[in-house]
């Protein structure tokens, strides 16, 4: 019986650099979610979700507003979710329709 190691180092040695880049993009995002799992909380306040988007908290309040951008509600609190908003930004952010 095969192992999964060997198995994807066989597949992995078949693959062209086209393939194998088209498989690092596709794995990239949930490589990041794993990473970034064990390092920080997942769950971030206006404050600090403005701050890794290296943006003001008043540009958050504003997508939040009109709906534009992924958030969750903790009673009155605003709450972001790491991994949604890593996705959100990688699928175009708060661009203009």
């Amino acid at each position: 019986m095969t192992t999964a190691p060997t198995l994807a180092a066989a597949l992995l040695a078949e693959l062209d650099d086209s393939a194998l880049d088209e498989l690092a993009k596709r794995l990239a995002p949930r490589l990041a979610r794993r990473l970034s799992a064990s390092d920080e909380p997942p769950w971030m306040t206006v404050k600090t979700a403005a701050e890794h988007l290296s943006c003001p908290p008043s540009r958050l309040y504003a997508l939040v507003s009109s709906r534009r951008i992924p958030f969750h509600k903790d009673g009155s609190r605003t709450l972001f979710d790491r991994h949604e908003l890593d996705e959100w930004v990688r699928n175009g952010g708060g661009t203009r329709p």
